[in-house]
């Protein structure tokens, strides 16, 4: 009898462990594969895809068109002296966490974007030349986008902040656009410029877009606020190990550099074209 109890109660232990064994199993597997989900996808190459033939080739149909569309607006006006030209030509990929558990995190696909920005000085009536600037852009077929943006006040030295409500409708004419700008020594202005799709898109965005541009007419001792890209470029110097940017193209022109406009001249134009292009990376 006691033989025969022990064997049975051996048994049911055995068949105990068993049972609590398969969930212990179970829940160390859905562990270790929701663990696996949450690692993030592996990091794109971004230097082998900012230098692949795909990249090479939409980088040269890009730059061409970039320098097309400023060099022709630059031709309708004789009466600016050329400053310089910033050019930021980088390719990246970004991270993205996992909003939700078990997700996985992912990298976006490498994308490049060629900016360039060109500084032209100018002397004359202020009026004057900035209708003489709306009707180049006008003439090289860049559309006008909103509104002409007039800062809400001046402080020596700084671009004051914006005042939405001073904005001047852009089908206004010329003329009214431009005594609306001299109460200001800023005038900020947003074109559409088109560029024609003979060059590999990013993934995930329109075959055919035109791209904004960014002009800005400063008086002095004013200068344009545009962001000449030397932050990013410096952070990527910094933090190299992190491979999630590459330059394909640099060429800085400071604020200070900007600057040397004055006194010799009375204003200053800011032209910056940006135009996103894939990698297949």
């Amino acid at each position: 009898m006691d033989g025969g109890s022990m064997s049975t109660g051996a048994k049911l232990a055995g068949g105990c462990a068993v049972i609590v064994a398969v969930p212990l199993v179970w829940l160390g597997v859905s562990v270790y594969s929701t663990e696996q989900n949450m690692e993030p996808e592996s990091q794109p190459d971004v230097v082998k895809a900012a230098q692949s033939a795909i990249a090479r080739s939409a980088d040269q149909a890009v730059s061409a068109q970039v320098d097309s569309r400023i060099g022709q607006v630059r031709a309708a006006l004789p009466w600016a002296a050329y400053l310089g030209t910033t050019v930021a030509d980088v390719c990246r990929t970004v991270y993205t966490p996992s909003a939700f558990f078990g997700a996985r995190s992912t990298w976006s696909p490498v994308t490049c974007t060629r900016t360039d920005t060109v500084y032209e000085a100018f002397d004359g009536d202020f009026k004057q030349r900035l209708a003489q600037l709306d009707g180049a852009l006008d003439g090289a077929g860049w559309r006008p986008q909103g509104q002409v943006v007039l800062p809400k006040q001046e402080r020596p030295g700084l671009v004051a902040e914006l005042d939405t409500t001073s904005q001047v409708p852009r089908d206004a004419d010329s003329s009214q656009i431009a005594a609306a700008a001299l109460r200001s020594n800023v005038v900020k202005l947003t074109y559409y410029v088109p560029i024609t799709n003979d060059f590999t898109p990013p993934t995930g965005t329109a075959a055919y877009a035109d791209k904004p541009c960014q002009v800005e007419v400063t008086r002095a001792p004013h200068l344009p606020d545009l962001d000449d890209g030397t932050s990013d470029h410096d952070r990527a110097l910094k933090d190299p190990s992190a491979g999630t940017s590459y330059y394909r193209a640099w060429q800085p022109y400071s604020p200070a550099q900007v600057a040397t406009a004055y006194p010799a001249h009375s204003g200053v134009i800011a032209i910056t074209l940006s135009v996103r292009y894939g990698t297949g990376g």
